[in-house]
């Protein structure tokens, strides 16, 4: 009896893991490897208020998961999307329960766990779907993968795009958790209804629907695990891995916990494009907290009309040096080039041939550009003569200032005669804008041009400008 037990016993172990599969390729295995190595998720574990090393003295592992009783243990854990045992599933649950990462999984889980539970509900679909995006991303909005997936749910561009979602130079919303998590579900809800099948809509969700309707074609199936030795290996096993972090999740005491990071920030409304840079000089910003708050931008630049996510306490002092702010970005960082083609007739009676030293306190209102402007130097001028290494000056501070152009006075210069006036056309440039155009024509301001052309400060590269010169 026991020799026939035995016998019984290693023909059993041979059928579960006879067949060792192997899952190494999968995007899934690095992504939960690598959960904690990427900026954005150690800054939230960072602002959170958990003692993550006394709290994990007192978790318990995973309870194991033996593979001989697979189908029974899944059934246990079982909600409303019916779970089927195979050995990928049982290799998902030893990465699963086997690495100090799955408590710090489990707690991110939790945190964003409401917000999507109750889209779900909206959506009527199964509250374990809430799972997915950490199986894909590990909740991590600069997550990708090698078929064009990004953001938080690996959404590809087409179906972000058909969803809703906002994709151009200057913002990806895969990346924003609210917005992507509605298009996701959105998503999930519409391939769920053409396959009436929650393995096939989960691996449509991440190989895309038509790659699945051509399988099922081809193979004359729509049995998953027929069509899974076919699928692209680095994504089709989103279905075991689904599986077993469900059975993970629900089977460790750490499911209770959640992260509770303090997000402390204001709101600042972007009129018209700003770059990270020319914040961060200006203000003195954390570059690592503006790309943690406003994961959405790309290339770090805000586009216009654009709600920014700053640090609290820092939206009066943005509003507060706004011009500066601007003035820094347009002298500086978007330098024009000058059109060596043009010839420029210079007044002599407001140039002088020498570069006089001007001591230039600052009154209210003063801001390094206006004052740049005035006496016909640069930014970066000011900045190098008196040892400034932002754009922040103070009422009543001295600058000085080596000008070759006397400032302007309040006396009114005598009129011209409107046929002695000469027009030109300017072709707008890469790096241009209006300050730094009218510098180049003495007496002419940015406001001439902006009322003779009727526009505002916003120009394009292209754009032909009428200018009056004096």
């Amino acid at each position: 009896m026991r020799f026939l037990f035995f016998i019984t016993f290693t023909l059993s172990y041979y059928i579960v893991f006879g067949q060792q599969p192997n899952i190494e390729k999968s995007v899934y295995v690095k992504q939960f490897e690598n959960l904690m190595e990427n900026e954005y998720t150690r800054m939230l574990f960072q602002k959170s208020t958990l003692n993550t090393d006394s709290i994990l003295e007192h978790v318990s592992s995973t309870k194991p998961f033996n593979p001989l009783f697979g189908d029974s243990l899944l059934k246990s854990v079982e909600i409303t999307i019916p779970l089927t045992y195979k050995s990928e599933v049982h290799e998902f649950v030893k990465l699963y329960s086997q690495s100090i990462n799955q408590h710090f999984l489990n707690y991110i889980i939790n945190f964003r766990a409401s917000e999507i539970r109750t889209e779900l509900k909206k959506q009527q679909l199964p509250e374990e779907l809430m799972l997915l995006p950490a199986i894909l991303s590990g909740f991590n909005p600069y997550s990708s993968n090698s078929t064009g997936g990004e953001g938080y749910w690996h959404l590809n561009y087409p179906q972000a795009i058909k969803f809703g979602l906002t994709i151009n130079e200057y913002i990806d919303e895969r990346r924003d958790f609210s917005k992507s998590s509605k298009a996701a579900i959105a998503y999930l809800k519409q391939l769920q209804l053409n396959y009436q099948n929650w393995d096939l809509t989960l691996a449509a969700f991440v190989t895309g629907p038509n790659n699945i309707n051509n399988l099922i074609q081809r193979n004359q199936t729509t049995d998953y695990w027929k069509l899974y030795p076919y699928l692209n290996p680095k994504t089709r096993d989103v279905v075991p891995a689904f599986s077993a972090l469900l059975y993970s999740y629900t089977q460790n005491n750490s499911n209770m916990i959640e992260l509770n990071p303090i997000i402390e920030a204001d709101t600042f409304l972007v009129e018209n494009k700003l770059s990270y840079k020319a914040i961060l000089d200006v203000v003195n910003l954390n570059k690592k907290e503006l790309q943690f708050l406003n994961p959405s931008v790309i290339n770090e630049i805000f586009p216009s009309n654009y709600i920014a996510i700053v640090p609290k306490n820092t939206a009066c002092k943005i509003n507060q040096f706004c011009d500066s702010i601007y003035f820094y970005q347009d002298s500086l960082i978007n330098k024009p080039k000058i059109d060596s083609t043009i010839e420029e007739k210079v007044d002599v009676e407001t140039i002088s041939t020498t570069n006089e030293e001007i001591i230039h306190q600052v009154k209210s209102g003063d801001v390094l550009g206006k004052i740049a402007e005035k006496y016909g130097v640069k930014i970066s001028e000011i900045q190098e003569w008196n040892k400034l290494k932002g754009t922040n000056i103070n009422i009543g501070q001295q600058l000085i200032i080596y000008s070759n152009k006397k400032p302007a006075t309040n006396s009114q210069k005598p009129a011209t005669n409107n046929q002695q006036s000469e027009m030109i056309l300017y072709t707008v440039k890469s790096g241009d804008n209006l300050w730094d155009i009218a510098k180049n024509y003495p007496g002419v301001s940015a406001e001439d041009i902006m009322e003779l052309n009727n526009i505002d400060e916003n120009i394009k590269i292209g754009q032909v400008l009428k200018i009056k010169k004096k």
